[in-house]
């Protein structure tokens, strides 16, 4: 790893205190075939190190915290999913996975992202992950709840955007996304209709995520016809923002 790497935004496996995997551990875990694990240790830096390279359908990750090393540090998160009691609260410990040096000017891209998701969600369902946090929006998932959205997009489904972007729904009626920018480099505003319940509203941006992210960034307006509604889209003077809106009858 280089300087700086540490600072790298990915998904953290975040793990109750002296439980996170060792090296070997991690080894064991993918060289067992009953696994099913898409992945291989690709490169094993010298004893006391505290990562693992790994390779995933030709792309590499870095596996960075594991014990009996120092954890990654956290990192603070505004949203939580998929949590019955609200998520957990202290005493945790992170293991971080970030894209490799060679693909990590591309760590935005729906291919990288995509295969360290499937990793990051297969991981999860062999060790004793009490939480998932994707740092580039700030959110934190029940780690059940982050498998099953992240196996549906990968087998075809909606992009998840409650867990790899977050909502956040505005007094005035509006809902605002937070971490779209790490796909696309814009942020959305969707303007809220009078009288609409905010549950409405939020599906409805939730809908509009899944759009931006398959077709790019906006950068002329453009209308788009939800089935339901006639909206209207717009890139801001910067290009940083998507303001969008209904089209009045």
């Amino acid at each position: 790893m280089e300087q700086g790497d540490s600072l790298k935004p990915g998904i953290l496996l975040l793990f109750p205190a002296g439980s996170r995997p060792t090296a070997d551990d991690i080894e064991r875990l993918l060289a067992a075939p009953e696994s099913g694990i898409p992945a291989r240790v690709s490169h094993r830096p010298e004893a006391g190190e505290d990562w693992l390279e790994l390779l995933v359908s030709g792309l590499t990750f870095d596996l960075r915290g594991l014990s009996p090393a120092d954890p990654v540090p956290g990192t603070d998160a505004s949203h939580a999913y998929g949590f019955a009691d609200g998520a957990p609260q202290g005493g945790l410990e992170a293991v971080q996975i970030v894209a490799g040096r060679h693909v990590a000017s591309g760590s935005g891209l729906e291919p990288v992202v995509r295969m360290m998701v499937n990793l990051a969600a297969n991981l999860v369902l062999h060790l004793p992950v009490a939480a998932v946090a994707w740092q580039p929006a700030h959110t934190v998932m029940e780690p059940r709840y982050f498998s099953r959205i992240a196996f549906n997009w990968l087998s075809g489904g909606a992009f998840p955007a409650l867990g790899l972007t977050a909502l956040t729904p505005v007094s005035d009626g509006s809902v605002a996304s937070a971490g779209l920018s790490h796909f696309i480099g814009q942020e959305m505003h969707l303007e809220g209709r009078e009288g609409e319940p905010q549950a409405d509203s939020v599906k409805l941006a939730i809908r509009l995520i899944d759009y931006f992210t398959r077709h790019g960034p906006l950068t002329e307006p453009l209308t788009i016809d939800d089935g339901s509604d006639v909206l209207l889209a717009e890139p801001s003077r910067a290009g940083r923002r998507i303001r969008i809106w209904r089209e009045e009858a």
